[in-house]
């Protein structure tokens, strides 16, 4: 439990943890069998109030600061990866509804979420660009005439919840503008004539992300589907937030592949053995690497998270690849382990370690990567790094 909480924090905390074992986990293998969005799973969550948890207080969310944030997504994401990573896809346009739209876009979107249990997508990766690159290939352009808007023109892939959510956030580009200074958030209604699914979704793992690819043929959106001005999307430290949440992601599912290594090891024998295999050195040894390798990646994840609400967007981003670097080596490390710890009969879909080995090795490939987190760091500590984000976006 992160001691930095108030009681009434602890408290949430302690409910997404519940939420996590007993509504999300037993349905997170059928999901990902079968490869589908884990509508029931989002259902609980809003009914227990988390669609909001990125929505102010006064339109009826949880308005929660980014530490509670993080530990509540830390606790779901040991329930099932797939449902917390949508969530937090959903809860980051939230932040950035918040950031950029104004009070009668609020009061006329926030409705969606709180009453509705509505989800909003958010669609930036493109099948010709690099994760993380900030120029897109997908335009807005202006409409003139009597029916006067915007058009949006492009192709996406990883869009995740497609055809599920009720609103995508689409990442474009202002026609007639250079580089970062056109970059646009759009929100698109899903039933917008023009949009059609591209390509299917079977993958190693993430699943019931269901991510296929989108094409956007000529969608027509109206002014109030902007949010902000061309590049003010950039300045408004919320686009560091996915990288700070998937660290969270990461540090729950290892954690409880973990938790199952250790209970397996001190309730079962070998043959005739009367003592469990909890006693061997190796094991001991094997637990207490996981066990301390993700306790670090966790500190680093909080004392980033505590930090977030003073820092500046290029701070933000300098403190979401502290947190996802070691997050993403921990996690990567933990849940192989676990499977070379259990040995071969971790391999069995009964057992939940091969499908949180398969979660984090696809969720840890989402930008910031290993690399990009190692040069943003490492300029930051060098101090040649004249702007971080240049190294995010680059």
């Amino acid at each position: 439990m992160n001691e930095a909480l108030t009681p009434e924090q602890s408290e949430l905390v302690d409910k997404a943890a519940s939420v996590a074992r007993k509504c999300l986990e037993p349905r997170a293998s059928g999901y990902d069998e079968s490869a589908s969005h884990p509508w029931e799973s989002w259902h609980d969550l809003w009914e227990h109030g988390f669609l909001g948890a990125a929505v102010p207080q006064e339109y009826g969310g949880l308005g929660l600061d980014m530490l509670t944030y993080i530990s509540v997504v830390e606790k779901l994401a040991a329930g099932c990866t797939n449902s917390t990573m949508t969530l937090h896809m959903h809860s980051v346009v939230q932040m950035f509804i918040d950031a950029l739209m104004t009070e009668e876009q609020k009061a006329a979107l926030y409705p969606d979420v709180i009453d509705e249990g509505r989800l909003f997508g958010s669609w930036g990766s493109e099948p010709d660009d690099r994760g993380g690159s900030v120029v897109r290939g997908t335009v807005l352009s202006r409409r003139d005439g009597e029916d006067a808007g915007y058009v949006v023109s492009g192709r996406k892939h990883f869009c995740t919840m497609a055809g599920a959510a009720f609103r995508y956030m689409v990442h474009c580009n202002v026609d007639g503008y250079d580089g970062p200074q056109g970059y646009q958030l759009v929100l698109i209604p899903k039933d917008t004539p023009g949009i059609q699914v591209t390509g299917g979704w079977n993958t190693l793992g993430m699943r019931a992300t269901v991510s296929p690819g989108v094409s956007f043929e000529e969608c027509l959106v109206s002014q109030d589907a902007l949010l902000g001005r061309p590049g003010e999307a950039l300045t408004v430290g919320v686009m560091e937030a996915f990288g700070l949440g998937y660290a969270a992601i990461y540090i729950g599912a290892a954690q409880r592949a973990l938790d199952f290594t250790v209970d397996y090891l001190k309730t079962q024998r070998r043959g005739s053995e009367t003592e469990t295999l909890a006693y061997g050195s190796a094991v001991q040894n094997y637990v207490a690497e996981m066990t301390m390798a993700l306790e670090g990646a966790r500190q680093v994840l909080y004392q980033s998270a505590a930090r977030w609400a003073g820092a500046d967007p290029q701070g933000r981003a300098v403190l979401a690849a502290r947190a996802k670097l070691p997050a993403t080596q921990a996690a990567l490390m933990v849940t192989s382990r676990c499977l070379e710890t259990v040995g071969g009969r971790s391999a069995h879909r009964h057992f939940p370690l091969e499908r949180l080995f398969r979660d984090v090795r696809t969720s840890t490939l989402m930008p910031p990567n290993v690399q990009r987190s190692i040069e943003i760091i490492g300029r930051t500590e060098l101090g040649v790094a004249d702007d971080v984000l240049d190294a995010r976006y680059s």
